[in-house]
């Protein structure tokens, strides 16, 4: 083998072992999703002076769901979550005092795969001393999601006094089909 042969098959073998190694550090050009839940916490002033204020923890994920007027399931963004109130919450007269909440949420969405945008607005709940998030479903369409969930928090009624969490996510909605 001559000198040349072998400084050529050294250079390829080298030249192999770098792109092998900024592959492995780069991902190798695999296409990496957006994961299809994420978790996320937000926080607000409580709308009743005397109690604490509202983290909120909220889980949003891929799923499916009947629209308004529809008999099929179709691929939609789920909410679900809680917040870190005691429960019964302390107040002025804890559990028959003016220590209920009422909440409504507000989801804006943009679907980057598609282009397509909107707003999808929650059942709205009231006279909960330990509020959740009401029942909201989003159908945005498959794809990669980009999202911000305002969580409206009132006393009572979620417009007296109301006070906004926000959070943002991206989840890829996929169809289960």
């Amino acid at each position: 083998m001559s000198k040349r042969t072998m400084r050529r098959t050294g250079a390829s073998a080298l030249a192999a072992i770098g792109m092998g190694a900024a592959m492995v550090a780069a991902g190798g050009g695999v296409a990496t999703a957006a994961p299809t839940s994420t978790d996320m916490t937000c926080t607000s002033a409580n709308p009743l002076p005397w109690a604490p204020s509202f983290t909120w923890n909220i889980r949003a994920g891929s799923g499916e769901s009947i629209p308004p007027g529809g008999d099929v399931l179709e691929p939609a963004l789920l909410l679900s979550g809680g917040n870190d109130l005691p429960y019964p919450p302390g107040g002025l007269i804890p559990s028959i005092g003016p220590n209920w909440y009422g909440t409504q949420v507000l989801v804006d969405w943009t679907n980057t795969t598609t282009g397509e945008s909107g707003r999808s607005v929650s059942d709205q709940a009231a006279w909960n001393q330990n509020p959740g998030i009401p029942i909201n479903r989003t159908f945005p369409g498959t794809g990669t999601v980009d999202f911000t969930v305002t969580v409206q928090t009132g006393g009572g009624w979620w417009f007296i006094n109301t006070q906004n969490a926000v959070c943002q996510g991206t989840i890829d909605v996929v169809s289960r089909a």
